[in-house]
Parts: C-alpha cells; sequence; structure tokens
C-alpha cells in the first residue's frame, strides 16, 4: 500500500539531503535514487502506512545514513507523539535529546517482543508456526506495524525485544543503530528467511535460540 502522504514526506526528505548534502547517495523506499560519493542516505518516508490509513497512531519517518563502514547516523520520528529519536555512531542514542537505554533484567518469559510476519515475508513459509512459538516463550507479543517506530521503543526501553524476517533495508538500519547505540544488539540471522533481531543482550540471544530450535 503507497499513499500520497508516502511520497510526499519521502520526497521533503529527498528535498532536504539534496539542498543540504547534494553529493550524497540515497535510496528511498518509494523509489528515490541517486548516486553519491561515499555516503548514502536511506529513507523511508512514512513507515506504517496501513496504521497511518486506518487511524492508528502507530507510524513514523524514518532515515539513516551510510558511509564505508556501515551506519553512520540515524533518526526516527514520531509525528503523532512529537518524539525524536536518534543516534550517532559511538556517541549513543538519545530520545527526545535525553540519554536512551535498553531495558535489562528481563528474561524472555518476561519481555514485551515486537514482530511482524507474513507468508511473502518468510519465503512462502506458514506464520501460524513461528506466532505461535512466540506467543508461548515471550511475555507478551505485539505486531504493531511500524518496524522502525518499535526499534525505536527498543531503543528507549519501552519494548525488550524485535524479530522479522527479511526487512528491507529502509526498516532496520535507521532502528538497528538505535538499537545498538542505545546498548541493545542487533543481528542479522543468516538464512531463508533472513531473520533480523534486536533487543536487550539476553532476549535477543533467547530469540535466537528459539530460532534456531524452529529450524529456520
Amino acid at each position: 500500500m503507497v499513499t500520497a502522504a508516502d511520497r510526499a514526506a519521502e520526497g521533503a526528505v529527498v528535498d532536504l539531503i539534496a539542498r543540504e548534502r547534494p553529493d550524497d547517495g540515497l535510496v528511498g523506499e518509494e523509489g528515490a535514487a541517486r548516486a553519491g560519493a561515499g555516503r548514502r542516505w536511506v529513507v523511508d518516508g512514512l513507515d506504517g502506512t496501513f496504521n497511518f490509513v486506518s487511524g492508528v497512531p502507530h507510524w513514523c519517518t524514518a532515515v539513516a545514513l551510510q558511509d564505508a563502514d556501515g551506519t553512520v547516523a540515524a533518526a526516527v520520528h514520531d509525528a503523532v507523539r512529537d518524539e525524536h529519536f536518534s543516534a550517532g555512531r559511538g556517541l549513543g542514542c538519545s530520545a527526545d535529546g535525553r540519554p536512551a537505554g535498553v531495558r535489562t533484567g528481563r528474561t524472555l518469559p518476561e519481555a514485551l517482543v515486537s514482530t511482524f510476519l507474513r507468508t511473502d515475508k518468510l519465503g512462502g513459509r506458514e506464520a501460524a508456526p513461528v506466532l505461535a512459538a512466540l506467543a508461548d516463550r515471550a511475555g507478551m507479543l505485539r505486531m504493531a506495524g511500524s518496524g522502525s517506530l518499535d526499534l525505536a521503543w527498543v531503543a528507549a526501553g519501552r519494548i525488550d525485544g524485535w524479530v522479522q524476517p527479511n526487512v528491507d533495508e529502509w526498516d532496520w538500519l535507521p532502528g538497528a543503530l538505535l538499537v545498538a547505540e542505545a546498548g541493545g544488539r542487533c543481528t542479522v540471522r543468516p538464512g531463508s528467511p533472513a531473520w533480523h533481531v534486536a533487543g536487550a543482550p539476553a532476549v535477543a540471544d533467547a530469540l535466537i535460540g528459539l530460532l534456531d530450535g524452529l529450524g529456520g
């Protein structure tokens, strides 16, 4: 699903980058693309479109900047709540200008875990067995529909773990840096599907163990 708001939001970000960093490359979910010299912006103008059109107040704008060493800076903005999350490599993570950190001390059976599962994302596998395993092992399971905002909430200590298969880079890179700089663990588990896992270190490790037990 793509709306005029998706295109307008991406366009606004792309225009700003073009003015301020004209030599940088970029790629956007809705098709924006430009080659650059060494640095690249990854843009999701509106993450959570189905929520947006349904009147569910859980969506955001997410941007990441990459250089030769990976993701160097990222930001996620929640326009509904007027909350801004940002991080720089080696500089930590902040939520509305205050230091942010993942919540520690919870085991997976005590944890709030976010996911998003669809048959196409699972490479044709049925989602039900994976959902059942997550629901059985996690303290509470949520599927809120905005991956970047959920990752920002992991970084802010509101959600304990996050797991999704075959995630597009604009849905992963911004939030992954937030989590990493907030003291969390982020990993991509190779395979089919490629599982993307983030969270407080103990919860992320437990989620990886659960996936290993499922065999994929």
